[in-house]
């Protein structure tokens, strides 16, 4: 019996990694994503994240980032609808998509205060400007808001020797518009820990992750009633 057991538990653990892979090839095939370790330059911050410290752009930090985006053509979507309001639309929807996922309602459970705690709700995220200050799934605060652009800093207070920024924007060009997800993570260069994203397995998911929200984003914009 226990043998039994054994060869379904493989079975089955074998199927979910072959449909993962899968699952992660066909996103990549429809996303444009890039990634870089190392020191962070103008270069590999191509749409110019504002909110991070200049000293970070140097080799006293170590630096992992990665980057998500999808071209959608603008007749695809709501016409009656400006290209800040399906913005908004867009990160309140992916946000609150994302607080379902496995590592989110680890967040939360780590979490302590009612803020934090609340942030997470449905009614809360959907409610949201993303105006600088406003919180969202227990640790992304707004630090910076622009039109068309929102960017959080993340508060990792188990992890204080981590910091990071995840950035939502969208850009029009020409007869479309490029949404785009960005995270950036950075430590002391001569930190022993690890962050999160130097971890293949974490860095994998959340790849994947990021590509479905930008994908099923998009997708969810275009879907929108006109």
């Amino acid at each position: 019996m226990m043998r039994l057991i054994l060869t379904a538990t493989a079975i089955i653990t074998g199927s979910s990694v072959v449909y993962f892979y899968v699952f992660h090839q066909r996103l990549a095939s429809t996303i444009q994503h890039k990634a870089h370790r190392g020191t962070l330059t103008a270069s590999t911050n191509p749409t110019g994240i504002e909110s991070i410290p200049d000293a970070v752009f140097t080799d006293q930090y170590f630096t992992i980032a990665d980057s998500s985006s999808k071209s959608v053509l603008r007749a695809c979507l709501p016409e009656n609808e400006s290209t800040e309001q399906l913005f908004k639309r867009l990160v309140r929807r992916n946000m609150t998509a994302f607080s379902r996922f496995p590592q989110a309602l680890m967040l939360k459970m780590a979490l302590r205060t009612p803020e934090e705690k609340h942030s997470f709700k449905r009614s809360h995220i959907s409610c949201l400007d993303f105006k600088e200050g406003d919180l969202a799934c227990g640790i992304y605060r707004v630090k910076l808001r622009k039109e068309n652009r929102v960017e959080f800093e993340m508060q990792m207070k188990t992890m204080d020797f981590v910091n990071g920024r995840l950035a939502i924007s969208c850009q029009e060009k020409e007869d479309s518009i490029v949404f785009r997800s960005e995270t950036v993570m950075w430590r002391k260069a001569d930190e022993s820990r690890i962050m999160p994203l130097e971890r293949p397995a974490i860095r994998w998911m959340h790849e994947t992750a990021m590509m479905w929200l930008i994908d099923s984003g998009a997708r969810y914009l275009m879907d929108l009633e006109t």
